[in-house]
Formats: structure tokens, sequence, C-alpha cells
């Protein structure tokens, strides 16, 4: 009889030890992340491109960050106090850089006064214009020495703002917002951000290579880190493949995570491949003041997602709104246009005949941004006006959405479609792009006079998409747009 028991006692052991034995140690996991554009730079105040931007956020830590349930933590701050438009932060006592030095508020400030340097032409500078003399320093008719950012002591900071911005401790955890040493900086007498060697942070990873020639970048754990948000991954390896899409290298198994195209995700699905996301992204219809209001009335009228509803792919739908979903605004159609046929025809006609032509100009013409499925969704548009309108327009694709984004404020093209995409939190930075300088104001009311003049209507609502192997898990995007590489968890190889 103890014989047996010895026997089973023994075999009890081996099953509680498999999964044990049998499990990879998450934190020695190395993530393979796929891009599909390269970096220009990696210094975080001068980021501009959603590449730049992820990369320098997960090298830096500011004063605030999220954690990986999306709530709002301290960062580099312990605690922070508000009074009316001042708040004073205290930073952790034992915060350093990636060499081991001291990280102190004087960082941040010099960090802050660096972003909105009129010399540093900084893309996301107006983030911070709710700071004191911000937006005077940013257009250089101030110095920085009058911004309202003042390290008291190595370990307190103190920042005054213009005006209430219930965003501010959310700005605070942008790129942006994080801190810069001085002494480093002026060290790299110019390339600082540029190359490995002139790449000083503060997060959760440091930066250990950086090959351009053979493009690669390697992420590492960052020892000297010893703040609440330690990787729990060993390193992240980002690469670029000229040849491959990111979906394509996902579905031949040779990367763990990346940014895809919202064309891509019903592929990515059936190969077994996992997504999220977050729609941060509208696409617009824009016309121009070159039109008679009502020729501008009579095709937006037109332009409904009954029309093209159907030609939009998994991640993208009808936009009832100018704001996207990440912007959390809770704005309403207010001010959209509703389809009716008769209404839209009458306003056309009558138009038509007081046009010197009884006709539209002979140069009339759609430029769009082509990006997988937006084409299908401009010509179901265009081929609506044309079979019941008689208006015959001709459509252009463009390389990139950038070279329409003037359309919103100038109207430059007599018509175009085109994505308009949130990467902050602030509603202030998003309504920017249209021309307007936003501090407080009822959002609604915003909206529907942009649309009054039927210059502008949007169409869609995009995913900022992230696809990932099973391998992977607790992938999240962070505060609506970002992702934060340390809470990924690599389960096996």
């Amino acid at each position: 009889m103890k014989t047996f028991f010895k026997i089973l006692s023994f075999l009890m052991c081996i099953v509680l030890l498999l999964p044990i034995t049998s499990c990879k140690n998450n934190d020695d996991a190395y993530v393979y992340f796929q891009l599909d554009e390269l970096p220009q730079t990696l210094d975080p105040q001068t980021a501009k491109s959603d590449v730049e931007l992820l990369i320098s956020q997960n090298l830096y830590e500011g004063l605030m960050r999220f954690d990986e349930n999306g709530e709002l933590q301290y960062g580099v701050a312990k605690s922070h106090k508000k009074q009316g438009l001042t708040y004073t932060f205290k930073l952790r006592d034992d915060a350093k850089w990636k060499n081991g030095d001291k990280l102190t508020a004087y960082d941040f400030e010099f960090g802050f006064k660096r972003a909105l340097s009129f010399d540093t032409a900084a893309p996301y500078a107006s983030l911070l214009y709710c700071i004191k003399n911000a937006r005077e320093i940013n257009s250089g008719d101030l110095i920085n020495l009058e911004l309202g950012v003042k390290a008291l002591d190595d370990k307190t900071l103190k920042i005054e703002l213009c005006y209430d911005n219930p965003d501010f401790l959310k700005i605070l955890t942008l790129p942006i917002s994080m801190p810069c040493n001085e002494e480093f900086f002026l060290s790299c007498k110019g390339k600082y951000g540029l190359d490995t060697d002139f790449t000083l942070s503060n997060g959760s990873y440091r930066l250990v290579k950086w090959g351009k020639e053979i493009f690669g970048i390697r992420l590492y754990r960052n020892k000297e880190y010893t703040g609440d948000f330690t990787a729990k991954n060993a390193a992240v390896f980002i690469s670029h493949n000229k040849d491959l899409t990111a979906a394509e290298t996902l579905l031949q198994n040779d990367a763990d995570i990346a940014f895809v195209k919202s064309s891509d995700i019903d592929a990515l699905k059936q190969g077994g491949i996992k997504t999220a996301g977050t729609q941060n992204t509208v696409w617009f219809l824009t016309l121009s003041d070159k039109l008679p209001l009502d020729i501008r009335k009579s095709l937006t009228i037109l332009a409904s997602s009954e029309i093209y509803s159907f030609t939009l792919s998994s991640g993208v739908s009808p936009a009832n709104s100018i704001f996207p979903p990440s912007l959390n605004t809770s704005v309403g159609a207010n001010g959209l246009p509703t389809y009716n046929l008769d209404t839209a025809k009458a306003l056309f006609t009558s138009s038509i005949k007081q046009m010197p032509d009884k006709k539209l100009p002979d140069d009339i013409k759609l430029y769009y941004y082509d990006n997988g499925f937006s084409k299908n969704m401009v010509t179901a548009i265009v081929g609506h006006w044309q079979n019941h309108l008689g208006a015959f327009i001709n459509i252009e694709a463009v390389s990139t959405p950038s070279v329409l984004e003037s359309q919103l404020k100038s109207q430059d093209y007599y018509m175009s479609i085109f994505p308009v995409t949130v990467n902050s939190p602030s509603v202030a930075e998003y309504l920017s792009k249209f021309g307007i300088d936003y501090t407080s104001g009822d959002l609604t009311e915003i909206q529907t006079s942009l649309l009054s003049n039927s210059k502008l209507v949007p169409l869609a609502f995009e995913s900022k998409t992230i696809a990932y192997s099973e391998s992977l898990a607790n992938v999240k995007l962070q505060n609506g747009t970002s992702l934060d590489f340390a809470f990924i968890v690599k389960t096996e190889d």
C-alpha cells in the first residue's frame, strides 16, 4: 500500500510540474513588430508620423501614463495638485534616464520649452497651447523664459495654464510632453533623436540598435527604469519589408504584430490573425466655394451613406459626426444633410440654369486618396451624382492624404475625398485642422456651423487597426490610438 501511495504521489508531482516546465518565461520573449513605413527621427518633440510617435512613446515616459486597462496613471510623477489653473507635480525620487543619470523636474521644464520653441518647429506643439504663453512663444512673439512651466526644485514642477483644458493630463502622456536632458541634447549638436548614440530615453525600453541602411530597430527592456510599467517582454524587434505589406508579413508568420489597413482585416482574420482597433479617422467630402451654394447642397444631399455603405470594408462604418469616436465627444448627427432626391434635383437644376454654359465647369475634378477601399466609395458617390443629376465628374487619385489636408481650410480643389486622422485626445488639436481656434464652446454648435455651408460632409469612420498573432496576449490600444509594448505578453515563439 505504501508503494502505491509513493507512486501516486510521484505521478501527481509530475502532473503539477508540467504546466510550469512547458510554459515559456514571458519575461524572456522577443516581440517582432512590422512597420509599413520608416521613421526619420525618434525625437519625441519633433516626431510626426504614426511610426515615429509610436516608437518615441515606448522609449520615453511622461509625467502621466496609461495602464494596460486604459486608465490614466502617474508616470514619472508620483502626485499632483491643481489650484485654479496651476498644476504642481511631484516626481518619483528614483526616476532615471537609461544611462543611470537622475531625471529631474528641470528635464521636463527644458522638454516643454524646447517643444514650444519657434526654432524646434514641433508638429504637435499646438497640443500644449493651453499652457500660459505657449502659443505666443511657439509663434516667436515671446521668449521661452516666459512659458508657464517652472521647476521649483529637482522633484517639483509647476505648470500654469491660460485656460482650463479637461484633456491636459492625457496630453502629458504624449511624445510632445516628454522630458529632455538639456546637457545630453546640447552634446548631440543637432543630431538628437537621429541615431542610437543620440537618443537618451527614460521609459520602459531603451534603444539598442537603429540600423538604417539595412533597417532594423531593437528596443530592449530598460534596466534603469524604476516605475510601475516594467516591460513584460525582453525586447521588441522592429523591422520593415519593402517588398511585402504588413498584412502579408503577418500571414507568412514573419512578424508577431503590425498596424494594417482596414481593407486587409478580412483576409487576416481568415488567416487566424487577431485584430483590435479604434475609430480615429474620418473620411470627408469637401466642396469648394468655387461651386455655387445650391450645387454644393445638392451634391452633399446625395452623398449619403445609403449610396456607398456597401463599399466599406471591415473596420469602416458610415460617419454620423465630424468627430471620430476616439475623441468621445458624444456629438450626434446635428447639421448632417438628409438624403432627398427631389430636393437635390431641384437645387441642382435651378443652379445649373444660372451658370454661363448651363453646365458644370469643364475642368471640374474630384481628387481622392486611394487606400484600398476608398475608390469604391468614391465611384459609388460620383456614379450616383451622374445617374440622378447628370453631373459628369472625373476622379483622380493622389499618393498621400497630406496632399489634400489644406482642403479643410482653403478648398484649393473643386472637390476631394480624403481621411483626417486623430493622434491625440485633444479636441482643440483636431479642430485646428479646420482652422478653428478652440478653447471652449458647444461642440454640437461648432459641427452645425462647419456643415452649414455645404463645403464639408463626413462620409466614414475608419479604425486604426492593430493585427497580431495568436502567440501574443494583452494587446490593447491605449488612449484610443497608441500601443504600449510594455504590456504585451508573448506566450510562445
